[in-house]
């Protein structure tokens, strides 16, 4: 009997790659965010909160933004050159399930294939998760910003607790973002 595998390293690394990171800007201002939501919960809402505070506090030229087809799926085409041609900046997520998270990572990482300096946002309880699809891409010590309890792992927050948490990240977003 044949075993038939999958291989998670498809796309823009083979396993054996080293990844380099996108060379980052000074500062945000003038840059334009690239938000890759995955649509968990009201995640959405959070990268909108975070991209108005990084256009009032960092001056950022604008954002633009996806959601995409489902949590553990990559952006579609069109999603992905919508991205690309306008976005200089990057942040992905939210992950808080194995398959949302990992995928958020590779979504990050992928951009940062493209020349585009990004992050990824996700929850405390998929750390060793996000961590492996790094080991496993060639980017073990790849930065991403951690959300921790209180917050739902499912993105299930009101309106109040996605503004607490934008202003929770955004330094560790800016941090990642920049030189």
């Amino acid at each position: 009997m044949a075993l038939i595998t999958l291989d998670p390293t498809n796309g823009a690394f083979g396993s054996s790659a080293t990844i380099a990171m996108a060379p980052r800007p000074a500062t945000l201002a003038g840059q334009t965010l690239g938000i890759i939501a995955n649509g968990l919960g009201q995640s959405e809402i959070m990268f909108d909160a975070l991209a108005a505070e990084l256009t009032k506090w960092d001056d950022l030229a604008g954002s633009v933004k996806v959601v995409k087809p489902s949590v553990s799926v990559p952006p579609w085409p069109e999603q992905w050159t919508h991205i690309i041609d306008n976005a200089t900046v990057a942040v992905t997520g939210f992950g808080g399930c194995g398959s949302c998270s990992t995928r958020s990572m590779r979504d990050a990482i992928d951009l940062e294939a493209a020349g585009i300096p990004a992050v990824c946002v996700v929850h405390i309880a998929l750390v060793p998760a996000v961590q492996a699809l790094c080991k496993l891409v060639g980017a073990p010590d790849y930065p991403f910003v951690v959300v921790d309890y209180p917050y739902n792992p499912t993105g299930v927050w009101s309106a109040d607790e996605c503004n607490a948490m934008a202003a929770q990240v955004i330094d560790a977003v800016r941090i990642r973002l920049t030189a």
